[in-house]
């Protein structure tokens, strides 16, 4: 009886335990919301035809985006350096995109506004596309004293291609700078918890992060049209584009339509490896293409004629016919590695070029497969 006593006076207890825990516990309560209000920061940026970063060594990646907690800010396909300015309570005050390469007005409206933050601003930079100014002058002065002002260690603005991203705090005594990252062969990406008391960054210094490209990367070139230096007329991304049924994201690369010219897509200064290659699926649109009669599509690397295809298959062009399914264009760039090159996407409409909507899908340039990609998907599936 005692025994049965003694066991229901501890049940008792354990249950008024469980169900007052959070009184009983109250002393941690302030510590977590304490981590709740901080602000997780996460930045990638990525000059032109450079391979996007990973956030730490998981699988994502991020290309052009700065994301806030909860929030993303996605890029806007403007050049220049993207900027985020938040108030000492984490919310967004302004945002924009100042491009320092050819606007001089631009540059000393980022240093302005560098300047005149008060103490407790947040400042988020990422560099979208060109910086280096066409030629020295107003603009890369200026940008070098924002980058003086803000205490940045490297000095973007310099070369082509590029990435930087910066997090700066101010406060009463100045700019501190938390996070910031530069590479010439990838794309950078930081990622930063901020603390709710701003002031315990008052020694802080955060450190320069020197980045190089992975073993493998790619450069998504749906995602780099912003970025081409020549396109002919009616060229747009494809979301989704449809062959036989089949959706794919990818690229839309008509003829110009002027006296039936050729369509043409071009990148410069595009970096090659010994292990680098072009690959994409090719295919004329559903519901566009009944009148056609096939297109001829072409790779040019600085105006030279490349093989396409593997093996046997090899072929100078690739013949598109109305009604096939997508077929995969693989291109070994291997022979010009070590270059800066014009990479070129060439579509000749034949005889007619009614209904000649050729659509790209999927298009990469990838480095760092010294066998053909397909293969090397295929044995990791």
């Amino acid at each position: 009886m005692r025994a049965a006593l003694a066991l229901s006076v501890v049940l008792l207890a354990l249950t008024l335990a469980l169900n007052e825990s959070r009184t009983l516990f109250s002393g941690a309560q302030p510590e977590r919301r304490l981590a709740d209000r901080a602000l997780e920061i996460v930045v990638g940026a990525k000059g032109p035809m450079l391979p996007v970063a990973r956030i730490g060594s998981g699988p994502e990646r991020i290309g052009e985006a700065i994301r806030l907690g909860d929030r993303t800010l996605v890029g806007t396909g403007s050049q220049g350096l993207r900027a985020a300015f938040l108030a000492p309570d984490f919310a967004l005050r302004a945002q924009g995109c100042f491009d320092v390469a050819h606007s001089p007005d631009d540059a000393r409206a980022l240093r302005a506004s560098v300047e005149d933050s008060g103490a407790g601003t947040i400042l988020v930079l990422a560099s979208s596309g060109r910086l280096e100014a066409d030629r020295p002058g107003a603009s890369s002065d200026e940008l070098e004293r924002t980058l003086a002002l803000l205490g940045a260690r490297a000095r973007p603005g310099q070369a082509t291609p590029e990435s930087w991203a910066l997090l700066a705090l101010r406060l009463e005594r100045g700019w501190i700078p938390l996070a910031e990252g530069y590479s010439q062969d990838s794309g950078v990406a930081l990622a930063f918890v901020l603390a709710p008391e701003l002031e315990s960054y008052a020694d802080f210094r955060g450190d320069l992060a020197l980045v190089r490209a992975g073993e493998r990367g790619e450069v998504d070139l749906e995602a780099e049209l912003e970025h081409a230096t020549l396109r002919t007329s009616g060229i747009q991304r494809a979301r989704p584009a449809r062959v036989q049924g089949q959706p794919m994201t990818g690229i839309r690369l008509p003829p110009d339509g002027k006296a039936g010219g050729r369509g043409r897509l071009a990148w410069s200064g595009v970096p090659i490896g010994p292990e680098s290659w072009l690959i994409a699926w090719l295919g004329l649109e559903d519901g566009s293409s009944a009148d056609s009669d096939g297109v001829a599509v072409e790779v040019r690397v600085d105006g030279e004629l490349v093989k396409l295809g593997l093996g046997r298959a090899e072929e100078r062009r690739r013949v598109v016919q109305p009604g096939a399914r997508w077929k995969v264009l693989p291109v070994d760039l291997g022979a010009f590695a070590g270059r800066r090159v014009e990479l070129e996407l060439d579509v000749d409409p034949l005889q007619s070029s009614a209904g000649d909507a050729l659509l790209i899908g999927w298009p990469k340039l990838l480095h760092g497969y010294s066998r053909p990609p397909m293969q090397v998907w295929m044995e990791q599936r």
